[in-house]
């Protein structure tokens, strides 16, 4: 029965991003243009500001006992530096293509395909044996000769996070000042009431999924392959996170149909083809990093996880580069 409230959860963050057109892609993208568009940047921002310190609370009065995604750095740096060149060609991240099809555009089912065949080739096929190679021996810290994931906190110290967590909150309020006029949203979320809102839906999905009984809230990673454990009868645990992925499509339809931008659309045959090997892309890229632009950089970097933190460096590095040998294409 609660497995409704993935449901729940994840119809609420299909909301918000659709209402938000909160692509992590379009985020960074937006940062490398000339002129920049900071407003889903700052969103981010805001996310990291709002989310670091109420999850790490959280936390220290043991209301979550999360999962933290391990530093293992030649994973998280290759995988999320293919992701990246996944987002390029395809133009979104892989949140983007579950609320995109919400929204109508049903290009976006030729890259959710992609993306699960990527995604079972990383975990089930032929890069099996890659993405296990660059997965062992992740870095650890030693705290009172007892080993676990390496974290901030565990690099920096209690002191080392609240300096860290100050410096974004100056970097918000810096931004926050003078957007530009490239920056405007119409009909779309402000970058200030977008941010809080997906703040408030990543906090309560933490909540949730802590009575369901679950370590972890939002991921993409791995869900195709478990879903085709699910399907051959296989014990493949919980299913709050299919679940809960699944549900942004429906989240984001509500959200179109209530604000009016819900727009049916296919697309061109190059942009078919861009989707399918972009998706593919992503899939395997998550697979080998163990999380995507939501896993990672919205659920594993407010964690402190080193690895969350290396795969979302990727990912912005990846999107700067990429982008501009695209843009020299």
């Amino acid at each position: 029965m609660t497995l409704w409230l993935a449901v729940l959860a994840g119809g609420a963050l299909g909301y918000v991003f659709e209402r938000g057109d909160f692509c992590f892609h379009s985020t960074w993208r937006g940062v490398f243009a000339r002129p920049a568009e900071l407003s889903l940047f700052r969103a981010y921002l805001v996310i990291l500001v709002v989310s670091t310190p109420v999850v790490q609370l959280m936390i220290a009065l043991d209301v979550i006992d999360p999962f933290i995604p391990p530093f293992a750095w030649k994973a998280t740096i290759l995988g999320g530096l293919v992701f990246a060149l996944g987002m390029v060609i395809a133009s979104t991240c892989i949140t983007g293509m579950f609320y995109k099809l919400g929204h109508g555009m049903l290009g976006m089912i030729v890259a959710l395909a992609a993306w699960v065949v990527g995604d079972l080739v990383t975990y089930r096929g032929p890069l099996k044996g890659v993405r296990e190679s660059l997965n062992e021996n992740p870095i650890t810290a030693s705290d009172a000769g007892v080993e676990h994931v390496a974290t901030v906190s565990s690099l920096l110290g209690p002191f080392g996070v609240v300096v860290l967590w100050g410096l974004a909150g100056l970097a918000v309020g810096f931004l926050g000042k003078s957007p530009g006029p490239r920056d405007a949203r119409g009909k779309l979320l402000g970058w200030l009431p977008l941010g809080l809102a997906t703040s408030a839906v990543l906090m309560v999905g933490w909540l949730l999924v802590r009575w369901h009984g679950f370590d972890y809230s939002f991921g993409t990673s791995g869900v195709p392959t478990q879903i085709s454990h699910w399907i051959a009868g296989d014990e493949v645990g919980s299913m709050w996170i299919p679940l809960g992925l699944v549900s942004l499509i429906p989240g984001a339809l509500l959200a179109a149909k209530r604000s009016d931008t819900l727009w049916v659309r296919g697309e061109t045959g190059q942009r078919f083809a861009q989707l399918g090997v972009g998706g593919f892309l992503m899939g395997v890229g998550a697979g080998v990093a163990g999380g995507c632009n939501l896993g990672h950089a919205m659920v594993g970097v407010p964690l402190l996880s080193l690895g969350s933190i290396s795969a979302t460096l990727a990912m912005i590095v990846g999107i700067g580069v990429f982008s501009r040998i695209r843009g020299l294409g």
